[in-house]
Formats: structure tokens, sequence, C-alpha cells
């Protein structure tokens, strides 16, 4: 937003985010960048690490096994980005539905009652051409480093690439699940189970990114927005962070990075802050650091004085 209240423009918002991210890694002096690892790293979005990627401020290991998808990743490269032809989850066989609709492809079929309550009867496909594919924990990879941040959006895999990847993720500080409310595949987990394992693991939900509503299919949707009328969440992006209320279990390294991926990913400043206060409590930063990030931040998010 600018001094108005207006949205910040694109370019001027990753502009900003640039200078604050700048900002903290020349304070923070990380001994190495953000290492953000992808399940599902589909280019059918921008990702919210994106900017972090351009400006040499993480290194990402992204999983996608559709071949198409694959194929476009591969076709623009980038530094830091390395991309592997894998599906993550619990280890073994598992049949893939290859959905012709980009981004609809998983490891369960589209429910078709479910869709169709949603207002998406064409989501179900009689015919969805399957294939036998072999899926790998990411414990069982040696030679993936583990992760700072986990991101994963699988359409339902979620939980399985949690549960397999505890010893990945035991020094993680964030994960990033697509986290489902209302079932759109044959036996997918929702959210319930997703919450219970993070939690197992030491995370505790931190914010949402966003959340996805839909029209419930009715007789008057041909007359109503779709934008204004939506009223079944469906699903959304969840931020979990490693549960920072005992700091102390915290090593220096864990606090900057999550520093950063608060400041360069999703956007918790306030978190920033608190990462920047226990470094200093420590001394493993000055004092002035905190006051000097809320200056990178843009006017209307600051109290004048």
């Amino acid at each position: 937003m600018t001094a108005d209240g207006a949205p910040e423009s694109a370019p001027r918002a990753r502009r900003l985010l640039r200078q604050r991210v700048d900002y903290l890694r020349a304070a923070l002096a990380p001994e190495r960048p953000l290492r953000i690892v992808d399940v599902g790293a589909n280019p059918i979005n921008t990702p919210d690490y994106d900017t972090l990627l351009e400006m040499g401020g993480c290194e990402v290991w992204g999983f996608e096994p559709e071949e198409n998808a694959f194929a476009e990743l591969q076709a623009n490269p980038r530094p830091g980005a390395h991309y592997i032809n894998k599906a993550v989850g619990a280890p073994g066989k598992g049949t893939f539905y290859n959905h012709p609709q980009n981004g609809l492809g998983s490891l369960y079929p589209v429910r078709k009652e479910s869709v169709a309550f949603l207002g998406h009867p064409g989501w179900h496909r009689e015919e969805v051409a399957t294939a036998e594919i072999d899926l790998v924990s990411l414990d069982d990879l040696d030679d993936l480093p583990p992760p700072d941040l986990l991101k994963i959006d699988i359409q339902g895999g979620e939980l399985d690439v949690i549960r397999t990847a505890r010893e990945k993720l035991s020094q993680a500080v964030c994960v990033i699940p697509e986290v489902r409310f209302y079932r759109m595949y044959e036996g997918e987990p929702l959210w319930g189970k997703l919450d219970v394992e993070l939690h197992d693991q030491g995370f505790v939900l931190h914010k949402m990114l966003f959340t996805k509503p839909t029209m419930i299919a009715n007789s008057q949707a041909a007359r109503l927005k779709g934008k204004a009328v939506r009223g079944q969440l469906i699903d959304g992006d969840a931020v979990y962070i490693r549960n920072l209320e005992v700091p102390q279990d915290w090593s220096d390294a864990q606090l900057k990075q999550m520093a950063i991926a608060a400041a360069g990913v999703f956007s918790s400043f306030d978190l920033t802050v608190h990462c920047l206060d226990r470094l200093s409590d420590r001394g493993a930063i000055g004092p002035d650091v905190a006051e000097g990030f809320i200056d990178t931040l843009p006017g209307w998010m600051r109290n004048p004085g």
C-alpha cells in the first residue's frame, strides 16, 4: 500500500522486498543462502520465494514428477535452482492420475460428487491417464541437504511428504503446505491430520498466505458474480514455523534464516523483528539492527516519530 492506503505496485513491492532482504543479509551475514525444498514445483504459479531466488538469497531444490511441467522448469534454468524429476511421498509404488488440466494431477483421483457440489463438474473426468510411479521420501535422499524451509503443493499428498521427512525437517524453521479444507480427491487427508503431524514435529501454525473459496453449485449461479459470492472454502497455503516459545532451543543460524524467510518469503515482519531481538539479546548482532529493519518498511506500516 502507498501512503494514501492504495496497494503497492508490483514493481515497487519487489523493489522494497529486495531492499529489506539486502539489509538483513548484510546485517546478519548468514553462512549460506536460505535452503528451500519445493515439492511440486510446477511453474503454473510464481512461487513466493521468486524474488529471493532472483537476488541470490536462497537456493531451491524443486521436485516435479509431471513431465511437461518438469520440461518447462528445465527450459528456464535459474542460478541457485536445482530441479529433480521425482515424485515425493511415502516410499514405494504409487499411481499418478495425470489430469489433463494443469495443476490437478495427483496421487488421488478427483472425487466426482465433491467437484459437482463445488460447481466444477468438469474437473472430474471419467477417463484419466494413469501411470505407476516410484515415490521417494525426502529422508531417503542422501544428497539432498536439509532444508530451512519446505514448501509442498501436490494436491493431497502433503501429509505423506511431511511424515516421511522427520529427519530432514529436524532443523527446519518453516513448512508451507497447501492444506485442504474440503475434500476434492478420493481419500486425500484433510487439514486436521497435517496440523497434528506438524505439531508433533515441533511446528505451530503461524498464518495463512491465502485461502481459496468457491461458489457452491446453485440454480442462480449464472446471475451471480463468482468473485463476490464464494461461500465454500476449499484450500489454502498455510505457514507453519518451528515453535519459538523456547528461543534457547534455536541456534543463531536458525534465527537468521527465519528472519530472512519471514521478510523475504511470507512477509511476517513482526516475526523478523522477534528473531532480530533474540539475536541481539545473545550479542550476535548489534542492538540497532531491528530499528534499522523497521526503516526498510513502507511508511504506511510505521507509526510516525
